[in-house]
């Protein structure tokens, strides 16, 4: 697992691998997860390899095998401190309670009986767990894939116990570990056991949380303390790492899902959440995916209309939008009205430079060919194209948070006008020396002398503290 790649800006949009390699790769290949400020992305075998070094540290500890270290582990939470300060305190006491258990080994005779099924087996189609009863190879295969196929994830480690009855209503309280899986449940089950113990491992850490992307197999690590709510990822994607939103700073969780609620929906195809119109019609189109839906009901509008066989889409929330969209006019109607065409339209303008993204890819390569052999030195084109991306975000969270402004808190408003005029003002400054200054060069068909004044005016603009900026703005008071 490779730390060292830091990039200097964030976006939410996905990108072509083209020019998020020329980002984040930094003039190396076979990188897997990149460090951005605070946060880490991990590929499953980054988390899978930091799981090993815990299992192994356990085992140390403890001097129990893998398989016993990560029975250990999955019971309690993946707490390594947790577990050795247990175990110091009492080993056996720990070992009762995940059901490792300590007894004498069974006997090695070339016969013996099953717990389960009660056939007689060959010593070598049985086997045991910590309990030392031995099991036939079909009756593990059957409990095995029967439990993991049937009793949702969270349970598994109730019922992955061996199947023999120690009572009349009791089973051995002896667990499954992960090497008896491995050896006896089938393909499928042996897959679901390994996701799960990466699952639960991502759900136990306090700075690791599952990629917000549907069917993103990847995580995020946040380091400790780092005060930043908004992550980015390897794939270029932005979101708040307390809500799992897209980001949303300087509004908090609760005020940004208050406004999304009232005023964007989630595309039921593609899962992007859309502006609502500003009509307040309820024809919605997706236009990444193309997919027309109802604002409210969110059925398929074509289909739906086929359905009916005419030209209307009928919706039972139509009614109760007119209601609350009349009372809403009613107490603040220009200042709503303000605050939505504003945010609006900085997320129009930055999926707009979210597009242009590929065109600065297409510079890159240009330039290499006349101005820098390597294209890691180019990075600093796209991290300006990425700084605006984020600028038009905060500004368009901007204009939420001073929505919610009480009437009182003057102080904040004036402040609030003042930091998005010098906000926009940069964005200004730095498109157009994006746009502008960088043209010339890419008819260049030598190096320019003047390419590197360019390079050193352009990467300093870009260096614009958009934390320091945040803190500034929702600490301050009147």
């Amino acid at each position: 697992m490779d730390n060292n790649s830091v990039i200097g800006s964030e976006v939410d949009a996905e990108a072509d691998e083209s020019y998020v390699n020329a980002a984040l790769e930094d003039g190396q290949t076979g990188k897997k997860s990149v460090q951005r400020n605070y946060a880490t992305v991990l590929t499953e075998e980054d988390i899978r390899a930091l799981m090993e070094i815990d299992v192994q540290s356990v085992s140390d500890f403890t001097s129990l095998s893998k398989a016993e270290a990560t029975l250990l582990l999955s019971h309690l939470r993946w707490n390594v401190d947790c577990i050795c300060k247990q175990w110091s305190a009492g080993a056996q006491s720990v070992r009762d309670s995940v059901g490792l258990l300590e007894l004498d080994p069974p006997s090695d005779d070339n016969e013996y009986f099953c717990g389960a099924c009660g056939e007689s087996h060959p010593h070598k189609n049985l086997a045991s767990v910590s309990c030392g009863h031995r099991i036939c190879t079909r009756c593990w295969t059957s409990h095995i894939n029967k439990i993991i196929s049937e009793k949702p994830a969270a349970e598994w480690n109730l019922w992955l116990k061996c199947p023999v009855r120690v009572g009349l209503h009791a089973s051995c309280p002896a667990s499954v570990g992960l090497d008896t899986i491995e050896r006896f449940a089938s393909k499928r089950e042996k897959f679901n056991y390994n996701q799960y113990l990466l699952r639960s491992y991502v759900d136990n850490r306090e700075t690791m949380k599952w990629h917000p992307i549907q069917g993103s197999r990847c995580a995020i690590d946040l380091s400790p303390g780092s005060g930043n709510a908004s992550v980015s990822c390897h794939r270029l994607v932005r979101f708040c790492w307390n809500c799992r939103e897209d980001a949303h700073s300087p509004v908090d969780c609760k005020t940004a899902a208050k406004w999304l609620l009232e005023n964007a929906v989630p595309c039921p195809k593609c899962k992007l959440r859309i502006p609502r119109n500003q009509d307040n019609s309820l024809k919605m189109k997706c236009l990444p995916c193309n997919y027309v839906f109802c604002w409210f009901c969110h059925v398929d509008w074509i289909e739906d209309m086929e359905g009916t066989g005419g030209d209307l889409h009928f919706c039972t929330f139509d009614a109760v939008l007119s209601d609350q969209r009349g009372k809403m006019s009613e107490s603040d109607s220009n200042r709503y009205e303000d605050c939505y065409e504003n945010w609006d339209s900085n997320e129009l303008l930055m999926q707009k430079e979210q597009a242009n993204l590929p065109k600065l890819d297409t510079i890159i390569q240009e330039l290499s060919n006349t101005q820098l052999e390597n294209v890691s030195q180019l990075k600093f084109i796209l991290e300006a194209g990425l700084q605006i991306i984020e600028c038009r975000r905060v500004l368009e969270w901007t204009y939420v948070y001073g929505y919610y402004l009480r009437e009182d808190e003057v102080g904040k408003q004036n402040l609030l006008k003042d930091t998005q005029e010098r906000l926009k003002k940069f964005v200004e400054n730095l498109k157009h020396c994006l746009e502008t200054n960088l043209q010339p060069f890419r008819y260049e068909e030598e190096p320019s002398k003047d390419f590197n004044a360019f390079r050193i005016k352009l990467t300093e603009l870009t260096r614009f503290d958009i934390p320091l900026f945040l803190v500034i703005l929702t600490r301050s008071n009147n």
